[in-house]
């Protein structure tokens, strides 16, 4: 029988992507020119002015529930029951480690890096089972994305009987908070 398992709770959209001195010198004087103190501001505007992707990480871009005990998983069979209801905390963290996402700037790349969060419907995955799933069947693995900013804990991925579950849709979710920086790399003196 299939299986829809949602997910609900906080999530967050994380996007580093590699700036040269020129591109980073840019957006400050768009920065300044539209006269506001927060990049989150004018984010569309450097993707329209400068010919410029926000969306392109090329140092990361991922998507990921915050392990921040918000997220919660329903079960549902194919006839639209739900048959098992739990939390993040009822789960066991698995033995996998992935290690840290890391978005830190060097000498020659600045880093532009932005972070939306969103709360309700997060992700959806399918699973095939002979028998209702419990629990005992799911277990999650976590992480850390490690900027000059801080440190964000999410939930890497959520497994089924040790098999590795893949988002098969995305849920309707409400966007929470964004933020935009700008990590450079400051020469020693």
């Amino acid at each position: 029988m299939k299986y829809t398992l949602n997910t609900y709770g906080w999530s967050s959209e994380f996007v580093g992507k590699s700036l040269t001195k020129d591109q980073t010198e840019q957006i400050e004087n768009l920065k300044k020119s539209r006269g506001v103190e927060n990049l989150w501001e004018i984010r569309f505007d450097i993707d329209d002015e400068m010919d410029f992707d926000m969306w392109d990480g090329d140092l990361l871009h991922v998507n990921k529930i915050m392990n921040n005990d918000t997220a919660n998983f329903e079960l549902v069979d194919e006839n639209g029951e739900v048959v098992l209801d739990f939390g993040i905390e009822d789960i066991t963290l698995g033995d996998d480690y992935t290690s840290s996402y890391e978005v830190f700037p060097s000498e020659d790349v600045d880093v532009l890096f932005s972070i939306d969060e969103s709360k309700g419907g997060m992700f959806s995955y399918e699973i095939e089972s002979d028998v209702v799933p419990t629990i005992d069947d799911f277990k999650y693995s976590q992480t850390t994305i490690d900027t000059p900013e801080g440190i964000w804990e999410i939930i890497d991925d959520i497994f089924f009987k040790d098999g590795k579950l893949d988002v098969y849709d995305y849920l309707d979710s409400v966007g929470k908070s964004c933020d935009v920086f700008i990590f450079v790399d400051e020469p020693i003196q």
